[in-house]
């Protein structure tokens, strides 16, 4: 028997049947109120998820069907600070324009003052929720997602703005069909912008950022530049190797574990890293700014040289974007009408036939062991180029092959390939026989790739690759360690010159900054004092002397406005002259129309 309680006595009684259905009847949720609200050109179509920074919606174009997600922030945390932020993250993702940067086109405020992003809406899922799911990867999809991490942070660092919360949370990896997946930076909120331009927020310096990827700078409260998001990619390039970020612990204790400790060496966890790669991920990591790579290209060219990068077609099944990090209010979320549905894993079968379907491929790159080596006729495909739908926008497509050295084709690299691909017409052969000895001619091979991929943009007199010839001969003829650590040591600056001469020819042209008038100095002449011998006068004076120094603020000392000089000084000189309370009045009236005009042509 159902009862009810007597708010009044605190007495139950029983209820009535008319009344039991109406007890029992589940409580409906409150309905959205953005649902189906239109904000700027879009209409809230559905909920996507929620979390503790806000909600995020699926719009839709009325017209033209476009979709996007839009961000709305909380109430509770509406502020000036939170609102800067959103407006940073917009006004910085314009500035990169890349496309490896999640777009955001549009900024606005609802009536009760929560402000929301209207942003692309993605289909596919965070990095950290891969990572998560496979656990460590092998060493070609590492560095083909570090190759994708690069491309548009080393575009956000040339145009003066560092990430600052660079993690596998704010990486999302879209799914697109009949394509190979690719990367896009997220989440730009916390950024800095290092050079002003056209109008761009500073932020104030403060420490913010995720500890288990802070750099040490960053933790101390220092300067905060480039070497700091790739200090983050470091510990990404980590964790992805391994599995595990390196270092443990609660916050505080990670916060003193970057600035203390020594990471440990990809190597020491998993087998079958290469040396050069396990080298780079340790410089990522240096505690000193400055012993870190130059730049994210940098970065890329070291990476491009290991010749790894190996483009996996599906890795995650596609959830709307903003899912990554916001935790959806029930088990079943609706997902965004008209999006793929989740795709099933098929089987791999390895085949001996070159025309093996592309998601197999894909399949046999994503389940296979790390560090499993392929045969020869085993070997899939190389990538599509869809991989390469949105190149850098710094380094263009290889120059064409010189046909003295052709470049043989991409397949599994051995030693005789190695020896091939460093080997200059007339040379002898490099030996093999020793670790060190494999480890300076695989790099000699990296680096002849790399010249002859750019022969005609950087080494026109073929002055650098008569320096390569002479360090490949060093290396045939070198017996001990020592021998060779010079040799690496001698590549190094080579290198370094390779790397700036391809940064400077492919740099964009530098902008022509028209340059601006020169506006002179505000110059108002010594004034005849007024008279003040009664209180109208005295008025009218000071009057005149807070406009004159209100003037002078506003225009910051320059004569940016000289008519309103001109007629300031005059009305001046006229009150110098007044006599009576009417010709005073006058001025004031005078005084009037002046500041109105003062209020439009330069506001406080």
């Amino acid at each position: 028997m159902k009862t009810r309680k007597n708010p009044e006595t605190g007495a139950h009684r029983a209820l009535t049947e008319r009344e039991v259905p109406a007890a029992l009847a589940p409580t409906a949720p409150k309905a959205d109120p953005l649902l189906g609200a239109q904000l700027g050109e879009f209409i809230i179509q559905e909920r996507i998820g929620s979390g503790g920074m806000g909600v995020v919606y699926r719009a839709e174009h009325p017209i033209i069907g476009k979709q996007a997600a839009v961000k709305v922030l909380r109430s509770e945390l509406v502020s000036a600070e939170q609102q800067q932020r959103l407006v940073v993250e917009a006004r910085a993702v314009n500035a990169i324009r890349h496309p490896g940067i999640l777009d955001i086109f549009n900024f606005g405020t609802l009536p009760d003052g929560r402000p929301y992003v209207v942003m692309e809406l993605l289909q596919g899922q965070a990095l950290s929720a891969v990572l998560r799911a496979r656990g460590p990867l092998d060493v070609g999809t590492t560095v083909w997602m570090l190759d994708q991490i690069l491309s548009p942070l080393g575009a956000a660092h040339r145009a003066g703005v560092v990430h600052r919360d660079l993690k596998p949370a704010n990486v999302f990896m879209v799914e697109r069909p009949d394509a190979a997946p690719m990367l896009k930076l997220v989440d730009f909120g916390i950024a800095k912008v290092l050079q002003s331009s056209e109008g761009l927020t500073h932020t104030d310096g403060s420490v913010l950022g995720t500890p288990d990827f802070m750099a040490p700078e960053q933790i101390r409260g220092g300067t905060v530049g480039p070497a700091t998001d790739l200090y983050a990619l470091g510990v990404m390039a980590l964790q992805m190797l391994t599995g595990e970020k390196p270092f443990q612990g609660d916050s505080v204790q990670l916060l003193f574990a970057h600035v203390e400790q020594a990471p440990p060496p990809p190597s020491s966890k998993v087998e079958g890293i290469p040396p050069e790669l396990d080298a780079l991920v340790l410089q990522l990591l240096e505690k000193d700014p400055a012993k870190r790579p130059a730049s994210a290209e940098v970065v890329r060219q070291r990476l491009k040289a290991l010749s790894l990068e190996r483009a996996p077609e599906k890795l995650v099944h596609p959830v709307p974007l903003e899912a990554k990090r916001e935790e959806p209010t029930s088990p079943t979320a609706p997902r965004p009408t008209g999006l793929a549905p989740r795709r099933r894993a098929a089987p791999f079968a390895v085949a001996a036939v070159a025309g093996l379907a592309l998601l197999g491929t894909g399949l046999f790159w994503m389940y296979r062991p790390a560090g499993t080596p392929l045969k020869q006729e085993e070997r899939p495909p190389p990538p599509p180029v869809a991989v390469m739908k949105h190149p850098d926008p710094v380094v263009p497509p290889p120059a064409p092959e010189v046909k003295s050295e052709p470049v043989p084709e991409e397949h599994e690299e051995t030693e005789a390939d190695t020896e091939t691909e460093a080997k200059a017409p007339g040379q002898p052969s490099l030996p093999h026989a020793t670790a060190s000895e494999k480890k300076l001619a695989r790099r000699l091979a990296g680096l002849s790739r790399q010249l002859r991929a750019r022969a005609k943009d950087v080494d026109a007199d073929g002055a650098l690759r008569g320096k390569l010839i002479q360090q490949y001969r060093a290396a045939a003829d070198a017996k001990t360690d020592a021998d060779r650590a010079r040799i690496h040591a001698a590549l190094d600056g080579f290198e370094k010159v390779l790397v700036e001469r391809i940064a400077e020819h492919d740099a964009p042209p530098a902008p022509v900054v028209p340059e601006l008038p020169k506006v002179p100095p505000l110059a108002i002449p010594t004034l005849q004092a007024l008279p003040r011998t009664n209180p109208s006068e005295q008025r009218l004076a000071q009057r005149l002397d807070k406009l004159i120094a209100e003037l002078r603020r506003r225009t910051q000392g320059q004569d940016v406005a000289p008519d309103l000089t001109r007629k300031l000084l005059g009305l001046y000189t006229q009150a110098a002259q007044a006599t009576t309370a009417t010709e005073r009045t006058e001025v004031h009236r005078a005084l009037d129309a002046w500041q109105e005009q003062l209020n439009a042509r330069i506001p406080k």
